[in-house]
């Protein structure tokens, strides 16, 4: 028999219906399908060296899964963003983006500032100017990290209105 006469067994009923409750109770996908966060983590630490080895392609694909097997983790998010921005996918890299913003419940700047980077290289300096003004909303007062993306919102902020 050919493997490719095989088709992949159809979950039953019961099955379907725990991984609804599950997911309906904060649960991910990768909690419902039996993934570790070690393999997650695994799969993350791949990711980030293919982006670094400017695998862009690859290193998206890995993201996107990391993204749907665990939707709450801000990372995911970021470098599926950071990974279409790369291969020149500006506006999956935008919605990306806008998914880290949501997950991390507005207490980042980054995702903001890497978003509103993709609009300018668009020529939107409208959508731009918004998301480096909300980016000075967001983050920890006392987070260094969150700190310098709030600066660097505001010099583009700056640079954007002189040329207005």
């Amino acid at each position: 028999m050919n493997m490719s006469d095989t088709q992949p067994e159809t979950p039953g009923p019961e099955i379907i219906e725990a991984i609804f409750e599950g997911v309906s109770k904060g649960a991910t996908l990768g909690d419902a399908a039996g993934i570790t966060v070690e393999t997650l983590e695994a799969g993350y630490g791949l990711a980030y060296n293919l982006y670094g080895a400017g695998n862009y392609a690859d290193a998206e694909k890995l993201f996107c899964a990391l993204c749907i097997y665990n939707h709450q983790d801000v990372r995911f998010w970021m470098g599926l963003g950071g990974s279409r921005q790369a291969g020149g996918n500006l506006e999956g890299a935008i919605n990306a983006y806008n998914m880290a913003t949501i997950v991390s419940a507005l207490g980042d700047p980054a995702p903001s500032v890497h978003a509103g980077l993709c609009y300018l290289k668009q020529g939107d300096t409208e959508s731009a100017d918004a998301l480096f003004d909300a980016a000075l909303e967001f983050g920890q007062p006392d987070n260094a990290l969150h700190q310098s993306y709030r600066e660097r919102a505001k010099a583009l902020l700056d640079q954007i209105r002189k040329e207005a």
